[in-house]
């Protein structure tokens, strides 16, 4: 998967009181292959925020009801918004500007006017240098591997209570299979989205979502939080997923594609699997011991036709 396959399709919010230079720089940024939401002042964008997911924002400094800093001050408050890409957009870049913005956690400037092909490679840029300096999954931009492990760990070693639901897609391959990986990389961003958005709602200030590759996730919430987390994953998926299919597979209830032995065969549509390992249950020592558990977890919940969550309650 190439860096350019990965950057397109990414969703840019763009946070600025200007209609006439709202609909530029999204015209702009729609013809380099990139999504493109809107809002006209910060109040508005911290709602897309959440609403929208987006990957970057291109913020106005100077904007009424909510200014940038504002609002940057709100994103960085927030641990499941904290990282998020912000590029601003500023009439003056002066020292004091830049000193303020960096506080905040900005990752670039850009002073207006700009050219396009400026704009398109700092998006560009940014979205790839965030990705790296987090070791995060560079479709999601949610936290990869690294960062999951040093959690895991740091939670063992504190002796923290916790529970950590592996997450992954029943009847993905066949989905990918009959509509590409393009269609299949946006139910991936999808259940990104879904996972950040139900952490947000039910969750705490702690909780941690990661990407650990392809479409295996994993949540680590409170030990005895995990049950209403599912069931919000699970119904949040559920009602949305028919969505990603063609009306006619909408209308059947399946799809029809070959098999690994490439025999036709109907598949239903694509549901969510959840192994959860809570340390409510069990005695947890190594990561490695949390990973093999939720694999045979997963193999439990994979036999069920529908979304489903396994918990694991043996005491060891």
């Amino acid at each position: 998967m190439n860096t350019e396959r990965l950057l397109e399709g990414k969703k840019i919010l763009i946070i600025d009181d200007e209609k006439a230079l709202r609909e530029m720089v999204g015209d702009i940024l729609s013809v380099a292959n990139f999504e493109v939401v809107t809002a006209e002042d910060g109040l508005a964008g911290l709602k897309k925020m959440y609403s929208e997911s987006p990957d970057l924002v291109l913020l106005d400094c100077e904007m009424p009801n909510m200014d940038g800093y504002e609002f940057l001050e709100k994103v960085r408050a927030d641990p499941m918004l904290v990282n998020k890409p912000v590029i601003m957009l500023t009439v003056r870049n002066t020292e004091n500007d830049e000193i303020r913005g960096l506080k905040l956690g900005i990752d670039d400037y850009i002073t207006k006017p700009f050219k396009s092909t400026l704009l398109v490679a700092r998006v560009k840029t940014v979205l790839e240098r965030k990705a790296l300096s987090l070791g995060a999954n560079p479709l999601t931009l949610l936290s990869g591997n690294i960062s999951i492990n040093s959690e895991v760990d740091r939670r063992i070693s504190s002796g923290s209570s916790f529970a950590m639901l592996y997450i992954d897609l029943s009847n993905f391959k066949s989905f990918n299979d009959r509509y590409g990986f393009e269609r299949g990389d946006k139910v991936i961003k999808h259940v990104a989205t879904i996972l950040t958005r139900v952490m947000r709602e039910t969750g705490s200030a702690d909780d941690f979502v990661g990407h650990i590759g392809g479409d295996d996730f994993v949540v680590i919430c409170s030990a005895g939080g995990y049950a209403k987390i599912c069931e919000r994953i699970i119904q949040l998926f559920d009602e949305s997923i028919p969505g990603f299919y063609d009306s006619v597979d909408r209308k059947n209830g399946y799809i029809t594609t070959e098999d690994r032995q490439r025999n036709p065969q109907q598949f239903p549509f694509i549901s969510v699997s959840i192994a959860v390992v809570s340390t409510a249950h069990t005695r947890i020592t190594h990561y490695a011991q949390i990973s093999e558990i939720a694999a045979t977890l997963k193999k439990v919940a994979k036999k069920y036709n529908h979304s489903a969550y396994v918990v694991e309650r043996r005491k060891e």
